[in-house]
């Protein structure tokens, strides 16, 4: 199998569902800003109270304003603000900004609203997400340091309320830049590891960063109106030292942090990036110069969540699609060591990428069901329940041991459960967030939802899992695609959508435990060139 450089307008197509996923991840591209919750505890060299308390302490009021840039033009405007109230604090992060949403540009707008105790633990959050043609809201709360209880509504309808147990108490995400820049100073080659909950895609991920550089800033402080130019200008700047904290591979965090733990900048995987400056600068100019238009963009049809291209969808094995037992391709326009793609059967190598499809080896299991004490421990975070991983319901957990029945070996209860979700799910999406319950409840989903629901029943049954997103290679075009990983002799991919057990070289994983980010990837491809290098057709095997 070959293939050239694909032209610009060549096929590069989106999993369904991803409309108004996309519109909810729009509303997180300020990844520093709306996510919440941290668990900064094993950072901490002191008592993880004492050390947060300690910080608090050196955390004022105050306000940052951001403009939001793509491709070198101003698009939108942010700000982040901290309060302090009665006995607490409270954390305003605001995002606006003129996106194409499907090649059509629309306002597009996030809020949160946290309200943390004097040791920035979280109380509350409101947080609000969307665009002109749809919006969604979630509200929660901490019971204690040990239960999270949110609700999710859609266009007015409020849903269930949800609740996920937790092993510490949850901070602010936004305050990562202050625990990073407040506790142990930080230096070049600092690690940090944090848990994530953001409530924006209501999901835990683990967040792997360290300090790459350290660097000198001009920043804009005030500004002054120019009649010549018709625009604020910067009038006065300060010189500002600041770290730059990046996520290691798969992570989606790249900030420059000033010595009080603000952000002076941000860049985000799909090109998008804000600049801490002047409020009129980064407001007045954005809203003088957004002229709100309608319709079909020209200019930034490239950015968009869906690109230009015809061809089948991801729902159903595509017509010619053609198994893979190994892939190699090229893609250039972006760093590929910022996404999970290297480990397991894929290894990257500069701008390329090699997958190979598990053989029968790896697929024999290295533990029996249920899991010992050491894989519990070493896999506590692929067998917990999650936002949108119910795995603690009575439902899913009903039906995840009517699944395993008396069986031991994860292998076979993982291609049971694989083969029971693309038999009994029909295809469609069913809901606006890739929730494993409401999946299993209407026996609908889309590629998300029926990973999600796989996942979620492959840890109900005791077998570590998660889900993991990037490409379909399909005859040379790609489609964006998501399904689940299952620890076997090491991360084995399972696709329940083509009832695939292992996943063949055809699925290029990029991103670990990001559904929520898998918008962000599908605005990144639509810019980047992907060469096909080679490939071996599958030959027929039981799978």
């Amino acid at each position: 199998m070959g293939g050239g450089r694909l032209p610009r307008g060549d096929f590069v197509h989106r999993t369904a569902g991803m409309t108004g996923r996309g519109l909810l991840a729009l509303g997180i591209l300020g990844a520093w800003g709306v996510g919440i919750a941290v668990y900064a505890q094993r950072e901490l060299s002191r008592s993880p109270r004492a050390k947060l308390a300690e910080i608090a302490a050196r955390v004022g009021p105050g306000a940052t304003y951001f403009a939001v840039e793509a491709g070198g033009r101003h698009v939108g405007f942010a700000s982040s603000t901290i309060d302090t109230i009665p006995s607490a604090l409270q954390v305003t992060d605001y995002f606006v900004a003129d996106l194409p949403i499907r090649g059509v540009k629309q306002r597009t707008t996030a809020q949160s609203v946290v309200k943390l105790s004097r040791a920035l633990a979280l109380r509350e959050f409101t947080v609000s997400f969307g665009s002109d043609s749809q919006a969604m809201r979630a509200t929660g709360r901490t019971v204690g340091d040990t239960l999270l209880e949110y609700v999710v509504s859609r266009a007015g309808r409020a849903g269930d309320t949800s609740r996920v147990r937790l092993s510490a108490p949850l901070l602010l995400p936004t305050l990562v830049p202050l625990v990073v820049a407040l506790g142990d100073p930080p230096s070049v080659g600092r690690r940090y590891r944090m848990d994530i909950f953001d409530p924006v895609a209501l999901q835990l991920r683990s967040l792997s960063l360290r300090v790459a550089a350290e660097s000198l800033f001009v920043v804009v402080d005030s500004a002054a109106f120019s009649e010549d130019a018709k625009r604020w200008l910067g009038a006065h700047a300060d010189t500002v030292r600041a770290v730059h904290v990046v996520a290691d591979s798969g992570g989606n965090f790249d900030s420059w942090i000033d010595e009080q733990g603000r952000i002076i900048a941000v860049r985000t995987i799909a090109g998008l990036s804000m600049r801490r400056t002047a409020y009129e600068v980064a407001f007045e100019n954005w809203r003088t110069g957004s002229a709100r238009r309608v319709g079909h963009d020209p200019h930034t049809m490239e950015m968009s969540d869906e690109p230009r291209g015809t061809g089948p969808r991801s729902e159903s094995v595509p017509t010619g699609w053609r198994q893979l037992d190994t892939l190699r391709i090229r893609i250039v326009g972006t760093e590929l060591m910022r996404f999970a793609a290297n480990g397991g059967t894929q290894q990257v190598h500069g701008d390329s990428i090699f997958i190979i499809r598990d053989g029968v080896a790896a697929l024999r299991p290295s533990f029996p069901l249920p899991p010992g004490r050491a894989v519990r421990q070493q896999f506590g975070r692929e067998l917990r329940a999650e936002p949108l991983l119910e795995v603690d319901h009575p439902d899913v957990a009903a039906m995840a041991r009517r699944l395993k029945g008396r069986d031991a070996m994860a292998d076979v209860v993982a291609r049971r459960i694989a083969a029971w979700v693309h038999d009994s799910m029909a295809a469609g999406s069913g809901a606006a967030l890739p929730s494993a319950l409401a999946t299993l409840r209407a026996r609908q989903g889309d590629v998300e939802e029926r990973a999600q629901l796989f996942v979620a029943l492959a840890r109900a049954a005791g077998i570590p899992a998660r889900t993991v997103s990037g490409l379909l290679s399909i005859d040379g075009r790609f489609a964006y695609h998501a399904w689940g990983e299952v620890l076997l002799q090491h991360w084995v991919g399972v696709d329940p959508a083509f009832d695939q057990f292992p996943t063949d070289a055809s699925h290029v994983r990029l991103l670990v435990s990001g559904l929520a980010l898998q918008p962000e990837l599908a605005r990144l491809i639509g810019r980047v060139h992907i060469d096909v290098l080679s490939g071996t057709v599958a030959q027929t095997r039981d799978d």
